[in-house]
């Protein structure tokens, strides 16, 4: 996924460290640009290249470019790439046409360069982190090709930063981050009981943080807050002016297969009572009847769940043919879905913490992702053997690898204003 992170910092700040620890997060072996000419250097110098590369310990493909970044950069495809260092680089450019300086040619020549380095970021899906010295905290040096310098480099770091989509400061090993353009390609969203009380309290604390809020309709209870007019019409006002959209989880545990008249009425009445906010999808269970386990169906059993939900969804669709509505795995792997899914027009709700939680993995995942509309994510625990969900979620490679493709709505399921906001910030800190 095509991204460009500017690093800066002064001498020893740890900038370096911080840029790796970057990388490190988003390939297994991302491919490191050294600038620095370790041919032509002193023995300090080298020692410090040494400390670089015991630290690295062989975990990147290390290529040294210290002129010329289009080249190496125009190698590579879909991969992550460390830069370290711009100074470096503008440093050994500057210094091949010492001879020859002239600040206007070299600030035009030096714009085009690194125009050039982001177009061929682009077009080759590339991941870049570089790393830059901040100078503009330095004195001003005293002769001319100091001076150049200092104006180059800070015209390196300002134009870079411009096309950025993150840019961080370090200080004393602290990054603190001065830019981020908004990275997510889905539309991120919170459950309506994030915070222990009402609808409209939870999509007040959700405004500026989400772009979705799922709400929970646990059944079709009239006196259920969800459905009071003055709830419905202040949702409505806190989406217009929040940019918000809601999407709707429908009754868990749905029993179609003891009530099903019963519980098509009952679907019915909660679409029609929230027509009016626009819901973007409406997400079901798919469970299997009560005190049934996947495992232990035979083909028969799971043709009558399969035909039953057949059943239900086509008499909904009956009633609102246009009705976007997600189908989410429960207690089965994925593909159980896959008949039901595309016989009646839905989409797949991926809840990727229920798949854990039930061992069925990811292998299904990807193939399907395309016609998602929603995706359920919350961290799992396990505790004296037993495995819970809806917990925090923490940094995993090959889910976040997943959902750089994912452009529906990613529902970060905590029922926790501390789980859901440290959650929130994993995803930041990849995305």
């Amino acid at each position: 996924m095509k991204k460009i992170t500017l690093v800066l910092g002064g001498i020893r700040s740890g900038k370096s460290f911080f840029a790796e620890t970057l990388a490190e997060k988003y390939d297994r072996k991302p491919v490191y640009v050294a600038t620095m000419m370790s041919c032509s250097c002193d023995q300090e110098t080298a020692a410090r290249i040494a400390c670089h590369q015991t630290r690295r310990s062989g975990q990147y493909e290390t290529i040294e470019a210290p002129y010329e970044l289009t080249g190496v950069l125009d190698r590579f495809q879909n991969r992550t790439v460390l830069v370290d260092c711009l100074t470096l680089n503008l440093s050994n450019r500057l210094t091949a046409t010492e001879e020859y300086l002239d600040l206007e040619e070299l600030i035009e020549s030096d714009e085009e360069y690194l125009l050039e380095l982001q177009e061929i970021i682009v077009k080759n899906n590339l991941n870049v982190i570089f790393v830059s010295n901040e100078v503009g905290h330095a004195p001003v040096e005293m002769n001319t090709l100091g001076r150049f310098f200092q104006d180059l480099q800070g015209r390196w770091n300002r134009t870079v930063a411009a096309y950025a989509d993150e840019v961080y400061m370090v200080e004393a090993g602290i990054p603190r981050l001065l830019k981020k353009e908004k990275r997510f390609p889905f539309r991120v969203s919170c459950p309506s009981y994030v915070l222990p009380t009402g609808y409209v309290e939870n999509v007040t604390y959700a405004l500026g943080k989400v772009d979705d809020v799922q709400l929970l309709a646990f059944d079709w209870l009239p006196e259920d807050p969800l459905f009071k007019e003055e709830t419905l019409s202040t949702l409505r006002y806190l989406a217009a002016d929040g940019g918000l959209t809601y999407s709707l989880h429908m009754p868990v545990n749905p029993k179609v297969f003891v009530d099903f008249e019963g519980r098509l009425q009952s679907t019915l009445k909660i679409i029609e009572k929230t027509e009016s906010l626009n819901i973007s999808a409406f997400t079901f269970h798919y469970d299997l009847p009560e005190g049934k386990e996947w495992k232990d169906l035979k083909k028969a059993e799971i043709k009558q769940v399969d035909d039953c939900y057949i059943r239900f969804f086509k008499a909904v669709k009956a009633v609102y043919p246009q009705l976007e509505i997600a189908l989410e795995n429960t207690a089965s792997p994925l593909s159980a879905l896959d008949k039901v899914v595309n016989q009646c027009g839905l989409s797949y709700a991926v809840d990727l913490g229920h798949l854990h939680v039930q061992g069925w993995g990811l292998a299904e995942v990807e193939s399907r992702l395309q016609k998602a509309s929603v995706v359920h994510l919350h961290g799992i625990e396990e505790t004296d053997g037993k495995m819970s969900d809806h917990r925090q979620v923490t940094f995993n490679p090959e889910v976040f690898k997943l959902l750089e493709t994912f452009t529906g709505i990613l529902t970060i399921e905590n029922y926790h204003k501390f789980l859901f906001e440290n959650s929130l910030k994993e995803l930041t800190a990849y995305f």
